[in-house]
């Protein structure tokens, strides 16, 4: 091969190489703003109630709804009462259950450690106070917006491999 083919060919790599950078980094500049632009302001997210977040749920099935099943202008209100009217009775529903709900949990808890013996008591509230902890820790991560549940359980439980995993779920006697 001649130098000057050489010289050719290294030439063409570079300019692939740079064109590539480029676009590489114009395409990652312009996510990054049109993520930004789609967060809006996390300070408004944080302060809002459940009904503001209902009535967005709302909003956003309404869109669907438009949608995929092309409404008309006069059936768009129509539709949109049904969903609110049936959502609002769900959420009471929703509302209303959650005493009852709560209190068949702590009843399970005490029917299962009636069956064990002091070591196991011990082991099992432990676990339910962990429990308790990384749901109240999800719960306060969602409201400072982390979605992700996933990234929330990578920094409660920082070793995530799967012998770390399977450490968690094995007890001494059983593995």
């Amino acid at each position: 091969m001649s130098e000057k083919s050489k010289f050719s060919a290294v030439v063409i790599l570079a300019v692939v190489f740079t064109i590539g950078g480029l676009f590489g980094v114009g395409g990652t500049v312009a996510y990054l703003k049109q993520t930004r632009e789609n967060r809006g302001d996390r300070s408004a997210r944080t302060e809002r109630s459940p009904r503001d977040i209902y009535r967005v749920q709302v909003d956003r099935m309404m869109e669907r709804l438009e949608k995929s099943l092309s409404l008309t202008e006069s059936q768009v209100p129509l539709v949109r009462a049904e969903v609110t009217k049936f959502g609002d009775a769900m959420l009471e529903v929703h509302e209303s259950m959650r005493p009852r709900f709560h209190a068949l949990m702590e009843e399970r808890s005490l029917a299962i450690e009636s069956h064990l013996n002091e070591e196991q008591l011990a082991a099992f509230r432990e676990d339910r106070k962990k429990h308790r902890d990384r749901s109240k820790a999800i719960r306060e991560g969602r409201k400072n917006g982390i979605k992700d549940g996933a990234m929330l359980d990578r920094i409660l439980r920082p070793s995530s491999s799967p012998s770390a995993s399977r450490e968690r779920t094995c007890r001494k006697d059983t593995c």
